[in-house]
């Protein structure tokens, strides 16, 4: 007989979420919060685990819970897991991936600075140490439950591969290769995060397509120097794949899908931790860099 699910969130936990979830202006930011407490701290398996959080600690019922749930997906919070293959861990029936508290933390930081008391605020960036020890221990050191072997298929917005960037950019200054697509990455918010991977110092190589903003690329490149370098494929060339890869040590493949109302892209994609499936990657990405142009060739040929 298996033990009757006991929870470690407390209020205070969803209260912190809650307040950056507001600023973020994501849907219905308390149900988001303690669905994203919940899966970050307790990870439950079933969602009748996460409802019984919600209902005694929020007074939240299943189908609010479920619309936080969706929002958290939609805006680049969380990641659905569609299946896993050769991987040793059990996902369970609620399959979803935060992203890690401390990438949420970084990108609202100042905001909630200027909201709330300094003793507030300090107990908030106290707390996150928690938050991150739970999240590695339910989620391993990259966020997808994997350690060294298998691969992970899941469904994400493009903000959730930003968050994992980051945070993976802010734990080790990787060499970042990225090819991505579409005229949107160069537009808020998708180019804050992008600055903030070169503010951690961090190496990035990065494969555009025609549709993206060639001037704020180069702007960017002046900006940034040594620490970026911009190659650029024609639409018709790139296609629709689109290769993240986190240094050495992981690596997340995605297809873009659809576009939500809002005008977010989803996509799906498979996530790889084993080194062997990650050179086969980066082999893949460095072929293609050595095919596309340089920018500012491809700029002198308009």
């Amino acid at each position: 007989m298996g033990s009757e699910f006991k929870t470690n969130v407390r209020l205070d936990h969803i209260q912190d979420f809650e307040m950056m979830f507001e600023r973020m202006k994501v849907n219905r930011p308390r149900e988001a919060a303690i669905y994203y407490v919940t899966l970050v701290i307790d990870c439950p398996n079933e969602f009748s685990e996460f409802l019984k959080v919600a209902e005694e600690l929020a007074n939240i019922t299943r189908r609010p819970l479920e619309t936080g749930r969706a929002s958290l997906l939609k805006y680049g919070l969380i990641a659905k897991v569609l299946f896993s293959n050769e991987a040793d861990e059990d996902f369970g029936r609620e399959s979803y991936l935060p992203v890690h508290p401390r990438a949420i933390w970084e990108d609202i930081k100042s905001d909630i600075k200027n909201l709330v008391a300094e003793d507030t605020y300090n107990a908030i960036e106290n707390r996150l140490k928690n938050y991150g020890d739970y999240y590695t221990s339910n989620f391993e050191k990259y966020g997808i439950k994997l350690k060294r072997n298998g691969n992970v298929t899941l469904q994400y917005s493009g903000k959730w591969i930003l968050y994992n960037v980051l945070n993976n950019c802010i734990e080790k200054s990787n060499h970042l290769k990225m090819q991505v697509g579409g005229e949107r990455f160069f537009n808020e918010p998708f180019l804050k995060y992008f600055k903030k991977f070169l503010d951690l110092d961090t190496k990035v190589q990065l494969i555009i397509d025609a549709k993206a903003n060639k001037e704020t690329a180069k702007n960017l490149k002046k900006l940034y120097g040594d620490n970026l370098d911009i190659r650029c494929f024609s639409d018709d060339v790139s296609g629709t794949m689109r290769n993240f890869v986190f240094g050495k040590e992981m690596a997340v493949n995605g297809i873009k899908i659809l576009h939500e109302p809002t005008g977010e892209s989803s996509y799906i994609g498979t996530a790889y931790v084993k080194l062997e499936d990650i050179e086969i990657l980066d082999d893949k990405f460095n072929s293609l860099w050595e095919m596309a142009k340089p920018l500012k060739e491809e700029k002198e040929k308009k």
